[in-house]
């Protein structure tokens, strides 16, 4: 039998885990790599079930909610905008997390959710990886 100690060191709320500031380290559209530079985020940031996208002049251009499920593989995220460019649009996507790595990927026409991270043919997906790091706005 588990200790309460144990069970609260363990357990956690669905999505607390991706909690925090993100800083994308890595992207690709349709399989293509893209340079980091060339995205609008800054950070990402994920709280209570709430998501801001901040842009490197540290406005946030995106805003909105995020519904996980970690049950299932992959992990699935609906992203549902508020603010910003996708405000009423849900996107659909699924993630890993590696320790202080996270990759989500979605379709950027709004069609079903990924599979898996490689494309299809037929897929646009879109691909970030980040790492945690703490918000540093200067």
């Amino acid at each position: 039998m588990r200790s309460a100690a144990t069970l609260a060191s363990t357990e956690h709320a669905p999505g607390q885990q991706l909690e925090g500031a993100w800083v994308p380290i890595a992207a690709s559209i349709a399989g293509s790599r893209v340079a980091v530079d060339e995205l609008r985020v800054r950070y990402l940031l994920l709280e209570a079930g709430g998501y801001s996208i901040i842009d490197r002049s540290n406005h946030v251009v995106d805003g909105g909610r995020y519904l996980v499920n970690e049950e299932i593989t992959p992990a699935t995220m609906d992203i549902v905008g508020r603010s910003g460019p996708h405000a009423g649009c849900t996107m659909r996507a699924i993630y890993e997390l590696h320790g202080d790595e996270l990759t989500v990927c979605y379709d950027l026409e709004g069609g079903e959710r990924p599979a898996n991270m490689q494309p299809q043919a037929d897929q646009l997906l879109l691909r970030i990886t980040y790492t945690r790091a703490p918000i540093l706005f200067s």
